[in-house]
């Protein structure tokens, strides 16, 4: 390749990272909730939030293989649910954690038909992310940037009408997350997965648990240096309980804290357009609990936090 051919595919991976995007869109920040939970949209404490948008993940191929029925049931039931509330959906396809091989990773043309044949049975939904967590380190999808950059290129072309972010990213922007036992951070994964987009995002999504629970913004601020436009924190809030991380469980209490801090950061970073709290209620059965309600249906202080800020706007 000559050298002004190198120089041509740099700008263009540049313009679609940090130029090309397309601008926040002014006024107040749009609040959602992540999670299947059907039960929510006809919960009163939902209603009062006044949130109109929600996010589900499912699996990529939930149409086209046969074992994911169940998942297809249960996400038309969902989606049945949200309209009948008005709520607009947002879709994140992902890893098939109902298949035994969930690390599997497709190839662009089995994603392709998959994801088309989604597109044809809910020509409804019109909000995407391509994959949600592409740099999950845990996953093997997190060793190849430029092919989670490719299922953003192909959503892309397959629903050019849609609003399609790009990103959906978890990695922390300091060294705590390993790929292939080496230290892996968002910035270097971030490069490389921007100089595979062919195509103009929408926005970029970023799952930001680390910052909210440490109190700083590391990945946003790694995110904004390299991107332009709107940024959905699809899936984020203040967590008690979560497995195997860097931080000890917490309160309900010291939760709040951190969904206080999270609605906060909108003062600071103006590109911060939607902001989609996972989850709604806790599972007892579960290592992660982020629930704005407990288990045994009580409200917790995170939702009162949330509650007020939406009524008063902080």
């Amino acid at each position: 390749m000559s050298r002004r051919m190198s120089r041509l595919f740099v700008s263009i991976a540049c313009a679609i990272g940090l130029g090309a995007a397309i601008p926040a869109a002014a006024g107040a920040v749009v609040i959602g909730i992540g999670d299947s939970n059907t039960a929510m949209f006809s919960d009163p404490r939902f209603a009062a939030l006044g949130i109109k948008t929600a996010r589900d993940v499912i699996p990529w191929d939930i149409i086209t293989r046969r074992a994911d029925r169940g998942d297809l049931a249960a996400f038309r039931g969902w989606l049945s649910a949200a309209q009948a509330q008005h709520v607009t959906p947002l879709v994140s396809f992902g890893a098939d954690d109902t298949n035994p091989a969930a690390n599997y990773v497709p190839s662009v043309g089995q994603y392709e038909t998959a994801v088309k044949a989604f597109l044809k049975d809910f020509p409804q939904i019109t909000d995407y992310t391509a994959w949600n967590e592409p740099d999950f380190s845990y996953r093997t999808l997190a060793r190849n940037p430029a092919l989670a950059a490719n299922y953003f290129n192909a959503l892309y072309t397959l629903c050019h009408h849609c609003t399609v972010l790009a990103g959906d990213v978890y990695l922390p922007a300091t060294g705590t997350a390993y790929i292939d036992h080496a230290v892996a951070t968002l910035g270097p994964w971030l490069r490389a997965y921007i100089k595979g987009l062919h195509h103009r995002p929408a926005g970029w999504a970023l799952h930001d648990y680390t910052e909210i629970r440490a109190h700083n913004t590391s990945q946003l601020s790694v995110l904004e240096s390299m991107t332009s436009g709107p940024i959905w924190l699809d899936e984020t809030g203040g967590v008690l309980r979560r497995g195997h991380w860097q931080y000890p469980n917490q309160s309900a209490s010291a939760a709040a804290k951190d969904e206080q801090y999270l609605l906060n950061l909108t003062r600071r970073y103006h590109r911060i357009a939607r902001i989609y709290h996972y989850q709604w209620q806790a599972n007892p059965l579960a290592g992660w609990d982020s629930g704005l309600i407990a288990a045994n249906g009580s409200t917790r202080p995170s939702y009162n936090v949330l509650l007020n800020w939406v009524e008063g706007r902080g």
